[in-house]
């Protein structure tokens, strides 16, 4: 009986096939989430997730499973056509060493997806094992809640007022503007919380826009008069009523990057 090399190769490229498909398959598990304040600074990665599902844990070894089960049965398959056919493609003069050099380029290509979901897996579980964004510049969090996100919702006063009773963790926030001695904003035109300090005398450190400070504080309601007394610009006064909440942080407690 003699096999025409058409039929060795078809087998090969089925096995290429599904190879590629399950690489294209976990593309979009690749694409990270974040929710911090403000733009990273040139060269810095973030790497926080926040305000997003983490997987759970048992779901991560079914998908280990799925990724070393793509590679093996690629292999079984070209070993199976191999051993079941080589020697009747001999008899057609292609020999297995010439399929398999003809369809390298091809194997190279999906060489890399079992190291590349390693790689990918290894983050994840690094970003997931420590306190949500507390190493990211631009993070603001109360316990596992990303307040920026919350802050751009059509109704932040009430987004705010959900956040749980923990401390307000900000890493290398941005300083949107310093209109008084009393407090600041953080964050941006469009996405903006107004700290005030509140340890007596003033703050050991001097803040400008521009610069990206760290400090645990509090978000609290504003109080009665809290907007009035700050005498700010009438637009900023308007933006601190509509968010009805601001961070209270002692003076002392303000570091700068």
């Amino acid at each position: 009986m003699t096999v025409d090399a058409g039929v060795v190769r078809e087998p090969i490229r089925w096995a290429l096939t599904v190879l590629r498909a399950a690489h294209t398959g976990n593309d979009d598990r690749h694409k990270p989430t974040h929710d911090v304040l403000g733009r990273s600074r040139p060269g810095e990665e973030i790497v926080m997730r926040t305000s997003t599902p983490f997987r759970s844990s048992a779901a991560r070894p079914g998908r280990r499973s799925r990724l070393v089960s793509v590679p093996v049965t690629g292999a079984a398959a070209l070993a199976l056509v191999l051993t079941g056919c080589g020697a009747e493609a001999e008899e057609q003069g292609v020999t297995a060493v010439e399929i398999f050099n003809e369809e390298a380029g091809a194997l190279a290509e999906n060489a890399g997806v079992v190291q590349e979901e390693a790689d990918f897996l290894g983050e994840e579980e690094s970003a997931e094992a420590g306190p949500v964004g507390a190493v990211a510049p631009g993070a603001f969090v109360a316990g596992d809640v990303a307040i920026p996100r919350l802050l751009a919702e059509a109704d932040p006063q009430a987004a705010l007022a959900g956040l749980p009773d923990e401390p307000a963790v900000a890493t290398e926030v941005p300083v949107f503007a310093v209109p008084n001695d009393e407090g600041f904003w953080i964050g941006t035109e469009e996405v903006r919380i107004w700290v005030q300090l509140t340890a007596p005398g003033e703050s050991p450190v001097d803040v400008s826009p521009g610069d990206r400070v760290s400090f645990t504080g509090e978000v609290v309601p504003n109080g009665d008069g809290f907007v009035e007394g700050l005498a700010l610009p009438a637009d900023q006064a308007a933006a601190l009523t509509a968010l009805g909440h601001h961070v209270e942080v002692p003076a002392g407690e303000i570091t700068i990057a």
